[in-house]
């Protein structure tokens, strides 16, 4: 009872709603409606809902089975039916379903894993369009940059300080600059149509430049992040769903060295007694009446020999009466060959009730059953450290990307892009004047080093968002509110001491919140 009151209860519990760090509100409506209309992940949903509708067929019993027999030849019996029952050994039909719903976890697991890939890929499509959109801006932005400095060589130039060299290399960098813009414009549709595509809409939709987005928040120390992934990670919670499900299949397979039972109910029809009305005389009747008239006969022919003996005057011998009980019975027979006679089988209709017990004589089979699912145990184990390892692995190096693209855009934001700027401006204002001294190629040098600096740094928050997208997918979901605790610190000391090989006895450091 109390598994049947499990599986009602994980039949009906709810798939709980998709957590995700969102910068704006219009990426959360993005991650919001991809995970409502994404094909793929309605695909791996209802992988789910197939798993669970298989728990209530595997701890059900099998089908009874009911047999109808009916008698051809026999005079006795008319018909039977049976009825019959198979219960497996006891405590088998909840293994089976510990089993299934084992394996309804692991696909939930599944379906989790694939719902923050999705969330992944809707950030990183998001993102990247958000960086077209900053590489314009800043593009359009150097290329007024670009206009002031060729009206300024040209007011020099029609004043004879300048010289057309400098015309033409404002030229080619204008140039240059306009093939960069129309590289972005023409890279537009394509980062639509792949927004578009993990959306679940048509790649071929209109998306809105994206909105600014705020700075992911501070990343806790790696080996949080190690154990978070440990922890938290779908992928590896559903190889621990896999493995309890192959736990399960070596109690099935054990199981197997004991019988099955087989009730069953047979019911035979017995004849009732019978009467039979011949419709033509049996031999016994005829044979009496063919007697009857062989006896009148030759009666009759004595008797007439006797009175031709008296005639000739002779003695006469006149037949004498038969005598005996041969008579009665020709006379009984002929006077009731038409009456019905009874038949009786003698006896009344028979319940049985029966018991069949299967004999697991072939113990080598049974043997490498059991064997079989050790060994799928031994595989899913070792499946589960090679992607332990693997997210390791990655979250290692997602963590590095996720702070070395902090690290340039701060670079960048607090130091390198405002002297770059100010070292432009300071040129710029030197070479306007007419007695500036600053040559036109240091101005020209400052514009392109001003925008290599803005789309570099474009390009780091880029990779910062990005990096959190990957981590937050590694560790199973958003880090800002929930690492904090003593057991998520053990078990990141627990990670580090794996990693180094070092088991040490000392107490745990504190870990930084």
């Amino acid at each position: 009872m109390a598994t049947i009151v499990f599986l009602v209860v994980l039949a009906q519990t709810p798939v709980e709603p998709p957590e995700f760090y969102a910068p704006n509100e219009e990426l959360h409506s993005y991650l919001m409606e991809a995970m409502e209309n994404n094909p793929g992940l309605h695909a791996r949903h209802t992988e789910y809902l197939m798993a669970l509708q298989e728990i209530p067929q595997v701890t059900s019993l099998e089908d009874p089975m009911f047999t109808y027999g009916q008698f051809i030849q026999s005079d006795i019996n008319r018909f039977k039916l049976m009825f019959q029952q198979k219960f497996p050994w006891f405590g088998t039909l909840k293994t089976r379903g510990e089993k299934s719903a084992a394996e309804a976890e692991a696909r939930l697991q599944r379906f989790f894993d694939e719902r923050n890939r999705i969330g992944m890929a809707v950030k990183k499509a998001y993102f990247e369009y958000a960086f077209l959109r900053e590489s314009i801006n800043v593009t359009q932005a150097q290329a007024d940059v670009l206009t002031y400095m060729e009206d300024t060589v040209r007011a020099k130039f029609s004043l004879g300080l300048a010289n057309q060299d400098d015309l033409v290399r404002v030229s080619i960098e204008q140039t240059k600059l306009q093939d960069r813009y129309d590289g972005f414009l023409r890279l537009k549709p394509a980062l639509m149509a792949q927004l578009n595509e993990v959306l679940g809409r048509e790649p071929t939709g209109e998306i809105p430049w994206p909105q600014e987005a705020a700075s992911p928040p501070e990343l806790p120390p790696l080996p949080i992040v190690l154990a978070r992934v440990r922890a938290a990670n779908p992928q590896l919670r559903a190889l621990d769903s896999e493995m309890e499900s192959w736990e399960k299949s070596t109690e099935l397979a054990k199981k197997r060295r004991f019988p099955d039972f087989t009730l069953g109910v047979e019911y035979v029809s017995i004849s009732k007694p019978r009467q039979i009305r011949p419709d033509r005389p049996y031999p016994a009747t005829l044979n009496a009446i063919e007697r009857r008239r062989m006896t009148a006969a030759n009666a009759a022919q004595t008797d007439r020999q006797a009175v031709r003996n008296v005639l000739q005057g002779q003695s006469a011998q006149f037949s004498a009466p038969e005598r005996g009980i041969t008579p009665l019975i020709d006379a009984y027979s002929i006077a009731t060959y038409d009456e019905p006679m009874a038949y009786s089988d003698g006896g009344d209709d028979n319940i049985m009730l029966s018991l069949s017990v299967n004999v697991p004589l072939w113990r080598k089979k049974i043997r490498a059953g059991i064997e079989e699912a050790q060994l799928g145990q031994s595989m899913v184990a070792d499946d589960k450290r090679q992607v332990s390892l693997s997210l390791a692995s990655g979250a290692e190096m997602a963590a590095y990307r996720f702070d070395d693209a902090q690290r340039r855009y701060e670079l960048y934001e607090e130091s390198l892009i405002p002297q770059a700027r100010q070292a432009y401006e300071s040129l710029q204002s030197q070479y306007g004047t007419t007695e500036g001294s600053a040559d036109f190629i240091d101005v020209l040098d400052s514009v392109q080093t001003l925008l290599r600096f803005e789309l570099d740094q474009v390009r780091a928050e880029r990779d910062w968002q990005i990096g959190a997208a990957e981590l937050e997918y590694l560790m199973g979901g958003p880090w800002a509110s929930e690492l904090t605790g003593q057991v998520q610190e053990q078990e990141a000391e627990a990670v580090v001491s794996q990693k180094d090989g070092e088991k040490d006895s000392s107490p745990e450091p504190e870990l930084e919140e």
